[in-house]
């Protein structure tokens, strides 16, 4: 029988949790065709080594953020390099499509300075504009709930008619029938949060019509966790939807003592039938934007009204009286810029919000309020408000996975810009570094099925995330005595190093340690 590849000598870790093995894999087109402990080879044949190798699926991203900017840099450099070979983009409520509105505009206008313009507005008219975009990884798609609410109330804080909330339900559903694996909502950000229980039960209804999934960013990750998990858990259980809760935390160290009764929350709902799954990225500092620190109602309306906000000074009292009950002198510690657009600011960038209102003589408030309005409110942070034992905890249960909260970066080009969450670099050999290899939370037989086998099934992915016969050959083969993340946060535009081959769609695109340039990606859609 005749084979593109074969990979020989590799201990084979195959995604579903099962011990190692010593096989070999053979490779024809974009499948694998004969997994055997001795396969022969022919002249002909490409032959890659792995001794002393792991072998494994490509990792899968649950949880990224790279809707746009792979169309910046199809290579998708930090990624690939850590081992993925598909990410499942549309997190936390913001998605790709639909885009219409006020929405489109905000999305042209943030997107142009990486040269992309987004000439879709339905999921279908994206689905066909990206299809013919080549790329190094595969990308399957979730429908943002804020896409869909800001398509037809804009960013109105108030219910949907029951018209309105009948347009909302078009557009998801137009969003499942051309592909997207299910619904993602970001409950803290606008318009999301001003979506109430009903709202979301009903539009879960038609993700579970169509056997999608939804992730959710919960209401909240600290003070109210235990509400805020309880109001996703009886969304799933009104609608019958599956359930995805993204980057499980607790936030803040007076919440840290909650970690138990988190646990057993969500064990409580899995007993009772609930399909319930996590994911978490390995770092203790969450990345988000500046502007999440403020009361919900300033965002109503839109951009231009939340600037108008804060620049009128009685609002802005308003808005400190409220933010000074959740946040006070020692939070401004934790909070790191890491990301602004006009050059006149990029001095913050890496320094914490307490530094930077001593050097500028303001409050910290004031210099919160100052720097959102100059920058149009596109600033992104760094939020270190977590601790090591949870993180070790919660990335230990088997009901979560491994996903990274990021889009891709590059180290060179219109990507390598700010300082961006080393998640983007190195989540996936950060586990395997930290936790299998270091400080041995886990095997690495379990860390490489949270990163492949168990998000493949959750999202439902057609043949992938397991090695084996007839499955798409998308392989990652890693050294586990050298992988390592390299991405800091004080130098984060670092590759991962030890991924020393990854395989997409039955062909080779790094070896050795480097991108050959190979772009055998493709745009994943649902199954109907």
């Amino acid at each position: 029988m005749d084979f593109d590849l074969i990979i020989k000598n590799g201990a084979v870790i195959d995604g579903t949790g099962m011990h190692r093995r010593r096989i070999d894999i053979a490779i024809r087109d974009d499948k694998i065709v004969c997994m055997d402990r001795l396969i022969p080879q022919q002249k002909a044949m490409a032959i890659i080594d792995a001794q002393e190798m792991i072998v494994a699926p490509g990792f899968i991203d649950i949880h990224s953020h790279s809707d746009f900017l792979w169309l910046a840099r199809p290579e998708s450099d930090s990624k690939i390099l850590d081992g993925v070979t598909t990410e499942i983009c549309g997190n936390c409520g913001m998605s790709a499509f639909p885009l219409r509105g006020r929405i489109l505009e905000r999305r042209t206008q943030g997107l142009a300075k990486y040269g992309i313009a987004p000439l879709w507005q339905t999921a279908a008219e994206f689905y066909d504009t990206v299809e013919k975009v080549k790329s190094s990884v595969n990308r399957a798609f979730l429908v943002g709930h804020g896409n869909v609410r800001a398509c037809t109330l804009d960013y109105e804080n108030r219910e949907p008619e029951p018209h309105e909330l009948i347009h909302m339900e078009r557009d998801l559903e137009e969003a499942m029938e051309a592909g997207a694996f299910g619904m993602s909502s970001g409950l803290i950000y606008p318009p999301g949060c001003y979506a109430n229980h009903s709202e979301l039960i009903e539009l879960c209804k038609a993700v579970k019509k169509h056997s999608g999934f939804y992730a959710t960013h919960i209401r909240n990750e600290g003070d109210t966790i235990e509400k805020a998990l309880a109001e996703a858990i009886e969304i799933s259980k009104q609608s019958g939807v599956r359930l995805q809760v993204s980057h499980l935390k607790t936030s803040g160290n007076k919440n840290w003592h909650k970690i138990n009764d988190i646990k057993k929350i969500i064990e409580d709902a899995r007993d009772e039938g609930v399909d319930l799954t996590c994911d978490r990225y390995p770092y203790l500092a969450a990345a988000t934007d500046l502007d999440v620190i403020l009361p919900h109602w300033t965002y109503e309306g839109g951009t231009e009204k939340q600037i108008q906000r804060l620049k009128d000074a009685n609002t802005r009292r308003l808005i400190t009286k409220e933010v000074s009950q959740t946040y006070d002198d020692a939070s401004w510690n934790g909070i790191v810029i890491s990301s602004v657009c006009h050059d006149k600011n990029k001095w913050m960038e890496g320094k914490r919000i307490s530094e930077i209102a001593m050097l500028l003589n303001k409050s910290p408030l004031e210099a919160i309020f100052d720097l959102l309005i100059e920058e149009d409110t596109r600033v992104d942070i760094f939020l270190f408000s977590m601790c090591q034992e949870n993180l070790e905890s919660i990335l230990g249960w088997d009901f979560v996975f491994v996903g990274s909260d990021s889009s891709m970066r590059a180290n060179q080009g219109i990507l390598h810009e700010g300082k961006p969450h080393p998640r983007s670099y190195g989540t996936f050999s950060r586990v395997l570094r930290k936790f299998c290899r270091e400080r041995p939370l886990m095997s690495e037989e379990k860390a490489i099925q949270k990163m492949t086998g168990f998000p493949a099934q959750k999202v439902g992915l057609d043949r992938r995330g397991l090695l084996k016969e007839g499955y798409f050959a998308d392989i990652t083969i890693l050294n586990p005595g050298k992988v390592t993340d390299k991405s800091t946060f004080a130098e984060p535009h670092q590759y991962s190093e030890g991924i020393e081959y990854v395989i997409v769609n039955g062909k080779v695109t790094i070896a050795s340690g480097a991108h050959n340039g190979a772009m055998h990606g493709r745009i994943l859609r649902r199954c109907k």
